[in-house]
């Protein structure tokens, strides 16, 4: 089934409740229907057909959701847009997928790469409505998303109308919405975090989902009052600027069951401060694009969660495998392997063939997608990410895993966020670099930091440099840069 079905189901069944909305407009399933059969007609009319990408810059918004839909109605394949992209990166996601054309919501001229540019007002505006949604099988493909490309070129990740049914099946069953469940979607459309744990999830649903088109803490607090939102996603980031806003007592956000959390490991402090303040779970998850992102999630029920933890695999649609990242042999439970992955969620393929044979590997006659994830599994079945094996370093001591030397610094009261990343030096080569922001009109020194490690790390992990920033770099998707901060501090 062509997952954009989904939206005429509930134009049918309650074609009258809000689907989708932002701060200057909504509109209902009925309407929203008859929006993206409009804009589906218009991309016909110039050329667009079954199998075509149909790249989308927009922030997000009904606009965006609309032009996703419609793409999708005529069988062909939306890809959308980071809209924090230099122009020399949307030309290359232009040219390296192959887009008919391109739509945005602004006035903007030309033909980037080569591709003909159509605005969103004018396609609403011409379009005739078509008549049939374009039927799909499961096994066909349904969008395109790119990587965030903070370590090299963007890499496009390819979904399938069943990865997103699956995933959609599984956000409602793990986090058990009803159709009566309102999201806020603060993560950008741009990437899964916005696109599909919220957006196509509620579609499929029936439910009400509002967009905000930027992060804004106020913004957000505004529309959990105002719209008595009931769930919605962050990453870690968006969590801190919450706790660390001074707005927080000047909303009622009682409306709140559950904040979902992932894009990066959450301080288990701050998560406690997080329910205190907010009376709701905050609930950590774990995802990739290549897993549309559903793969793990702690659950709101009794024993289905655990402090730290990014909970046990969604086994109706996923499993997972560790193994040693070294000989690719499986690990006992307890030991830490890299997480491989492969089911209903997982894509079927990249953009590139090249990334496609990289990533994937045979184990067992069976296709295993590589996360480059390390982490472990307990005897319960929960799963514990210790960092990405990209930003594991070696000193002249032995291993270093960033991420268990940052929560032992976020321990320390004055600490806002921290980075640990290596550096080099002429004699030992490799060495340890913290790199903190601390809260406004908070003090500790280096001496201090490096002593509560000493306290409660190896040896080899205490930091040998101590360094205070006013911001840490984030990449477009507002995860931790460390690219940035080596080049920095090296």
């Amino acid at each position: 089934m062509n997952f954009a079905n989904y939206v005429d189901d509930a134009a049918r069944e309650t074609p009258g409740r809000t689907a989708v909305a932002d701060g200057a407009r909504s509109r209902s399933f009925e309407e929203l229907a008859d929006a993206a059969d409009r804009v589906a007609g218009a991309l016909e009319t110039r050329g667009v057909g079954v199998g075509d990408h149909v790249a989308i810059r927009m922030p997000n918004g009904v606009p965006f959701v609309v032009t996703y839909l419609g793409a999708m109605r005529l069988g062909a394949v939306p890809l959308p847009v980071n809209t924090r992209f230099t122009d020399q990166q949307i030309g290359y996601v232009l040219r390296d997928s192959g887009a008919v054309a391109l739509v945005t919501d602004d006035g903007t001229d030309g033909e980037p790469a080569g591709t003909p540019t159509y605005r969103y007002p004018a396609l609403l505006d011409d379009g005739e409505r078509i008549q049939d949604v374009e039927p799909r099988r499961s096994d066909e493909l349904a969008e395109l998303v790119y990587t965030s490309g903070t370590t090299g070129a963007p890499k496009g990740v390819y979904h399938t109308h069943g990865n997103l049914e699956a995933n959609a099946r599984g956000f409602v069953r793990y986090k058990e919405w009803t159709s009566d469940d309102v999201a806020l979607t603060a993560c950008q459309c741009f990437h899964v975090t916005g696109l599909n744990v919220t957006t196509t999830p509620f579609l499929a649903l029936g439910g009400t989902n509002h967009l905000l088109a930027e992060w804004d803490v106020e913004a957000a607090l505004a529309a959990v009052e105002r719209r008595e939102v009931t769930y919605t996603f962050l990453i870690p980031t968006m969590v801190v600027d919450l706790l660390e806003s001074d707005a927080v007592d000047d909303y009622d956000c009682g409306s709140l069951e559950m904040i979902g959390v992932g894009g990066s490991p959450m301080p288990r402090r701050r998560i406690r401060e997080v329910e205190e303040t907010f009376g709701c779970r905050l609930l950590e998850g774990y995802g990739m694009t290549e897993t549309t992102p559903l793969a793990t999630f702690n659950r709101p029920v009794p024993g289905g969660s655990r402090p730290g933890s990014i909970g046990r695999p969604a086994t109706e649609v996923v499993e997972v495998r560790i193994e040693d990242p070294a000989t690719g042999e499986a690990v006992p439970t307890g030991e830490r392997g890299e997480f491989l992955w492969r089911g209903d969620t997982v894509t079927p393929r990249y953009n590139a063939d090249r990334i496609t044979d990289e990533k994937f590997v045979e184990r067992d006659g069976e296709r295993w997608l590589q996360s480059g994830d390390i982490g472990w599994m307990d005897e319960d079945g929960f799963l514990f990410v210790v960092d990405r094996l990209e930003d594991m370093f070696t000193t002249g001591c032995g291993d270093i895993y960033p991420r268990e030397i940052e929560e032992v610094i976020y321990g320390i009261d004055p600490v806002e966020n921290v980075a640990i990343v290596d550096t080099r030096d002429e004699v030992r080569g490799a060495t340890v670099t913290a790199v903190l922001k601390l809260r406004d009109g908070g003090s500790v020194s280096a001496d201090d930091v490096r002593a509560v490690c000493e306290r409660e790390l190896e040896s080899h992990e205490v930091p040998d440099r101590v360094e205070f920033v006013d911001e840490l770099p984030r990449t477009t998707t507002g995860k931790l840069d460390r690219v940035t901060l080596r080049e920095r501090f090296r």
